[in-house]
């Protein structure tokens, strides 16, 4: 039996790895699965005699980002692991919970858990970053707002595996506010309205009888840490009630105008990464409404060579209304992908909207401000962006 392991299994390892590139030179049955790490292959490493330490390394991670049934053999992992422990195959990028909800490992998740959170000097560091940009803006004549679109994490709690405890409620949003309110900053806090809502409308199970789920109510995607446009439409009426209780002459937005339909999608970028998507996983959601804008072309804005959405780069929307665009105050939103879900909501309720994404590094823009102008300046940032304020950003935060 010992021989037998010790011949066999290099033996076999051997066979599999020829099978695997025979496969991927003449019938391509397994390469055809497709790999999802949401990461560039590494290059090809350079065999320097004088430098042989790391070539090793190198050298395997560029096999294994090259090796041709990587996705086939990534996807039995997830299904090998989810049915023997429930656990993911990459636990530092997704984490597995309750019920088929999936969740941001690494930073986002020491974020919620209140394992990462700003220390005394990081904190002022971002404080004083952003009084200097309310000041700017009031120098402008306009008035700065700051919101941070939460963490799934801390809108479904409920979801997330028993190994996952926070350690600290005082997570780093909560250590922001708190210093907020020792300022005269507006601040919107968009963590307490979603997680009142969802506590209200928790989703449903998926089993035993998914055929009579509704996500009409469901603030973030099970498979993917974005938010919904629910939780876009309940953010934009957050900010919206908030700016009127400012004094600005906004209408009340009033929910009940806008209609969500919902249909089954296949699994998204968290069951992707590992390889656990399969279809009808997810439920996308899109809103419905008499809308009173129109999208404005910016043609004459160069959009950023590297950047990847060039669709979305800038979004600009216009009232129709010719008095609206005279009586109304006019919107600056700095966003990433988390402003998406906010850009018809807010927009109807301003003369004109212009949405700027800059790239997840959440600067100020002032030239951009500059050049469209803005009553109000709002920046909004994902919660898993947080530490991307301070100067010298966190390295694991990014998506």
């Amino acid at each position: 039996m010992t021989k037998i392991f010790h011949y066999g299994l290099p033996l076999a390892f051997g066979l599999l790895l020829l099978l695997s590139w025979t496969d991927a030179l003449f019938w391509g049955a397994g390469t055809q699965v497709q790999s999802f790490e949401n990461k560039a292959a590494v290059k090809t490493p350079v065999f320097r005699p004088d430098l042989l330490d790391p070539f090793p390394r190198d050298a395997e991670a560029y096999f294994n980002d090259q090796f041709p049934w990587k996705g086939l053999f990534q996807r039995f992992n997830a299904k090998l692991q989810a049915l023997t422990n429930r656990r993911s195959p990459l636990p530092d990028l997704v984490v597995v919970g309750q019920d088929e909800w999936l969740y941001k490992g690494g930073l986002q998740l020491d974020i919620y858990r209140g394992k990462r959170r700003f220390t005394p000097a990081e904190l002022n560091q971002v404080v004083d970053e952003l009084l200097a940009r309310r000041d700017s803006i009031r120098a402008r004549g306009g008035k700065y707002y700051l919101a941070i679109a939460p963490l799934k994490h801390h809108i479904y709690p409920e979801f997330l595996p028993d190994h996952v405890r926070p350690l600290n409620q005082q997570y780093a949003a909560r250590q922001l506010y708190a210093a907020l309110d020792q300022t005269e900053l507006p601040y919107i806090d968009l963590h307490t309205p979603l997680r009142n809502f969802a506590l209200n409308h928790l989703p449903l199970h998926l089993r035993p009888r998914p055929e009579k789920y509704s996500a009409k109510n469901d603030l973030y995607f099970r498979t993917d840490h974005h938010w919904t446009v629910k939780a876009g439409l309940l953010a934009a009426q957050t900010i919206t009630d908030r700016m009127i209780a400012d004094g600005f002459p906004l209408q009340p937005l009033d929910t009940s105008t806008y209609t969500i339909s919902v249909k089954p999608a296949k699994g998204m970028t968290l069951a992707q990464i590992i390889g656990a998507d399969r279809p009808d996983q997810d439920f996308s959601q899109t809103l419905h409404h008499d809308w009173t804008t129109k999208e404005v072309p910016r043609a004459d804005i160069t959009i950023p060579d590297r950047f990847p959405y060039k669709q979305n780069y800038v979004r600009q929307r216009l009232k129709t209304n010719a008095r609206d665009r005279t009586e109304l105050p006019s919107l600056f939103v700095n966003r990433e992908s988390f402003g998406e879900n906010l850009i018809h909501p807010l927009s109807e309720h301003f003369s004109s909207t212009f949405f700027l994404f800059d790239e997840w590094k959440h600067h100020l823009n002032l030239p951009d401000y500059d050049r469209e102008g803005g009553d109000i300046y709002l920046q909004l940032i994902w919660e898993g962006f947080l530490f991307n304020l301070l100067e010298i950003p966190q390295d694991d935060g990014k998506w």
